[in-house]
């Protein structure tokens, strides 16, 4: 697999610029007495938000919040009275405003006063383009698309102006029309050269290759752009992302060429870890991601969203074993009648479809969660037969498609090779509340301290059972997931694969590979 990084991709001068100064102001805080705050986020990309604010940045959402200290002008800019109440409470500003967008609004202010009508192409809730408009007396028109262009007078003079992320193509569009219904219009070409530059590399790169990845901030406008030109190529292989842990993998993988480009607002560290995690991926491997654990650790819930995250195919064991127990439970065949119960399993067949599980043709993917199979189904699995049954089937889809496969023996017994083993647990009463939680709207006379020690009964049978007992593989990464969240924990196996991924990479740099 061949990866290939668009030229322009990154910070433009202007967010490095605004950046940059942030940092210097956050680091010159002194606890409690040089607060620094900025009008909105600094730029629009999560993660360098979140540092700076770990870094002691307060981010307000209107001028009537700051009340001391510094407060910074991101840069999309601000209206004209903005400036004006600042400097009436007579706070510190650091002014990081983009130099294009500086340059639109003096146009702006200055046509305003002569008395033309200022026409701004461009997103109306896009902060670029309100503060734009407060140059102006918030007087301008605000066209999106064509449709907007019957707000526009037929006579006197318009000064034109352009969000300065927007397409070209979209812009003179738009101001071809506006001249032929007002011969009075004067357009001035205020997108931003590097956008422009951007968006012409991402084009010329999207007709090479078979998928493109574009990274950076979904509220970015210049981000969303980006990715819009490359929907044009390839509608249906371009993938917007923020972090290397949002890439689809399993989507990816198959790829021959993968063309790689970053909105102005992406850091470059943010686009080294995605194309090092790209030049990883290799193209024959099938990718397992085994996550073992006790009962209401969240093992399915958690595989579940992480083979969604990476398109990969999600397979819940724990469910099969659970299929067999309904059944056996259905024809009311005693669970110490070891041999009936194989004979039982060997005549059945469970197949899944798109996290349904159908028994003998049968959708029981909510049957199989009552109470009773979840009593029965750890003295099911403990029958040697009936697992060696489930294991083969198992290993057979792991075989042909990528997986996130959990359950209690994955990475010890079913998917002893797989490229990431995950020993997933919880405190006791943490397990016990989560699936409380999850039963008693079904359930309503369910008890807490009752689902506790079922709970306790069911670790007891699972880690001492004759065949496959309960165990962490040798190499799996362990994660207690008591204190944290289920995106929390999504975001951490993510991260790991991404980061072995990356590790592979390096190898095969290294070998000369």
């Amino acid at each position: 697999m061949e990866v290939i990084l668009a030229n322009h991709s990154g910070f433009c001068f202007g967010v490095e610029k605004a950046v940059r100064r942030t940092t210097e102001e956050v680091n010159s805080i002194e606890a409690g007495v040089h607060p620094v705050c900025s009008l909105g986020p600094v730029i629009h990309n999560q993660q360098v938000v979140e540092s700076l604010e770990k870094k002691g940045l307060n981010t307000i959402n209107d001028v009537s919040e700051a009340s001391e200290g510094t407060v910074i002008i991101r840069s999309h800019g601000v209206a004209k009275d903005v400036y004006d109440v600042l400097e009436a409470k007579g706070l510190r500003v650091v002014d990081t405003t983009c130099p294009f967008v500086k340059k639109i609004q003096t146009i702006v202010q200055a046509r305003h006063q002569l008395g033309e009508t200022v026409i701004i192409v461009g997103n109306s809730e896009h902060p670029e383009v309100i503060g734009i408009n407060g140059w102006c007396q918030n007087r301008g028109i605000i066209i999106s698309d064509e449709n907007d262009l019957k707000k526009v007078p037929a006579e006197g003079p318009l000064c034109v102006v352009a969000q300065t992320t927007l397409p070209v193509q979209l812009f003179e569009k738009i101001a071809s029309k506006l001249t032929e219904l007002n011969p009075q219009t004067y357009v001035h070409h205020t997108i931003c050269l590097a956008t422009q530059d951007r968006q012409r590399a991402a084009a010329e790169l999207a007709v090479l290759v078979s998928a493109m990845v574009v990274v950076g901030g979904r509220h970015s406008s210049n981000t969303r752009k980006l990715y819009e030109v490359c929907q044009n190529f390839l509608p249906e292989s371009t993938y917007l992302v923020e972090t290397q842990t949002d890439l689809p993998i399993g989507k990816l993988i198959d790829a021959e060429k993968i063309g790689l480009t970053a909105g102005a607002s992406t850091p470059g560290d943010e686009i080294q870890s995605i194309y090092d995690t790209l030049c990883g991926l290799k193209k024959d491997q099938i990718y397992q991601i085994a996550i073992d654990g006790p009962a209401g650790a969240g093992k399915s819930t958690i595989a579940k969203l992480l083979a969604s995250k990476l398109a990969f195919t999600y397979i819940d064991t724990g469910a099969m074993y659970r299929a067999i127990t309904y059944k056996i439970l259905k024809q009311c065949i005693p669970l110490n009648d070891v041999h009936a119960m194989i004979a039982l399993a060997k005549q059945t067949e469970i197949t899944i479809e798109n996290e349904h599980i159908f028994l003998d043709q049968e959708d029981v993917t909510d049957l199989i969660r009552s109470e009773k199979v979840t009593k029965g189904v750890s003295t099911v699995a403990s029958v040697k037969e009936i697992r060696e049954e489930m294991v083969q089937f198992q290993k057979c889809i792991s075989q042909h498609s990528h997986v996130v496969m959990d359950g209690r023996d994955i990475g010890t017994v079913v998917l002893t090779e797989a490229d990431l083993k995950v020993f997933l647990t919880a405190s006791v009463e943490e397990r016990a509340r989560r699936r409380f939680e999850e039963l008693r709207e079904q359930q309503p006379d369910v008890q807490l301290k009752a689902i506790e020690e079922q709970i306790k009964q069911r670790d007891y049978v699972d880690e001492n059972r004759e065949h496959d007992p309960l165990t962490p593989a040798n190499d799996a990464v362990h994660i207690d997931s008591t204190s944290l969240s289920i995106h929390e924990v999504v975001e951490n196996i993510t991260q790991l694969f991404c980061e072995k991924i990356k590790k592979e990479s390096v190898e095969k740099l290294v070998d000369g590979r």
